[in-house]
This record gives C-alpha cells, sequence and structure tokens, in this order.
C-alpha cells in the first residue's frame, strides 16, 4: 500500500460514490405522469408541497403516490386542484318567450326568490351581468351576492351555482 492509498481509503476514496438523488419532476416524468401542470417545493422539514392541476382524482392520487416514495421525502402536502369536468352546454332555446321570462328559466330561481346562474366554461361575471342585466358593468352586484363563496371576482369555475340579485334601481 503506498503513501496517497492511506489517505484515498481514509477519505472514502475506495467506496463508491452515494446515488444522485433525483428531483420531483423527473420522478414524476419517469413514472409516465406529464409535471408540466405542477409545481414541488421541497421543505426544511423533508415534506414536499406539490401544487398545480391534475385531469382527474385518480391522476392526483397516483401523483401523491409517486412522490410519497422519493427518498428523503417524510410526508407529501397535497395542494393539487382537481379540474371540473365542463358541464354539457345547454340545447338552444327557441326564441318564442319575451327576453326577461327566457332569462328566468334559464337561469332558475333561488330560495330567497332571487335566480341563480350555473357556470359554464368560459364565463366571466361580467358576461354574466351582461346577459342577466343587459349591462356588464354590475359584475361587483353578482360578486357581493356570492361572497364568501367568490374570493376573487376574476376566479369563477364551471359547475359554481351563482346567486343574481335583482337590480335595486
Amino acid at each position: 500500500m503506498g503513501f496517497f492509498d492511506k489517505f484515498k481509503n481514509a477519505l472514502g476514496g475506495g467506496q463508491p460514490k452515494p446515488e444522485t438523488v433525483k428531483g420531483p419532476s423527473r420522478v414524476l416524468r419517469e413514472a409516465g405522469i406529464d409535471p408540466s401542470g405542477l409545481n414541488c417545493k421541497i421543505n426544511a422539514d423533508g415534506s414536499l408541497t406539490v401544487s398545480g392541476h391534475c385531469a382527474s382524482g385518480d391522476e392526483r392520487d397516483r401523483v401523491i403516490s409517486v412522490l410519497e416514495g422519493m427518498p428523503n421525502v417524510n410526508r407529501v402536502v397535497n395542494e393539487i386542484n382537481v379540474a371540473q369536468a365542463a358541464p354539457a352546454e345547454p340545447e338552444p332555446q327557441a326564441p318564442a318567450e319575451p327576453a326577461g321570462e327566457a332569462e328566468s328559466a334559464a337561469a332558475g330561481t333561488g330560495d330567497e326568490g332571487g335566480r341563480t346562474y350555473t357556470v359554464k366554461s368560459g364565463d366571466t361575471l361580467w358576461k354574466i351581468s351582461q346577459e342577466m342585466y343587459g349591462n356588464g358593468s354590475k359584475y361587483m352586484k353578482i360578486f357581493e351576492a356570492n361572497t364568501p363563496m367568490l374570493e376573487d371576482p376574476n376566479k369563477i369555475f364551471p359547475g359554481q351555482e351563482l346567486k343574481i340579485p335583482d337590480l335595486d334601481d
């Protein structure tokens, strides 16, 4: 044994290098999952927070399962939103009814005597206000009637049932 071999062995040079840890995105790709809609954050306590969107609950569960199997991850914090399926578009109604009655029939009526509206894909509060009141700038009336369900007037989702208050003016 030579002079330098003693130092090499003392410093662990004779042992194989430890395996490199893979990042969450790479682990998901290797499991056949597209991580493009997800954000992962490794926390100081050894947990992994994953957020973003998945197409289904099954896909979300699979993502969580794969990430829980990663080395050095003691738990996974799930902040994934599951995309809601867009409701089927209603069939066009014959324009035989006057506009006011057609809107009431399409929107429905709530328990409080006001109308309700089920949000469809592509809807905005402005668009709903334009349809219900004939004036998109009245959208804050709808927003105010639906707090705390709505936290932001720019964030509504298909399937939500909104109260449409009557205008006071």
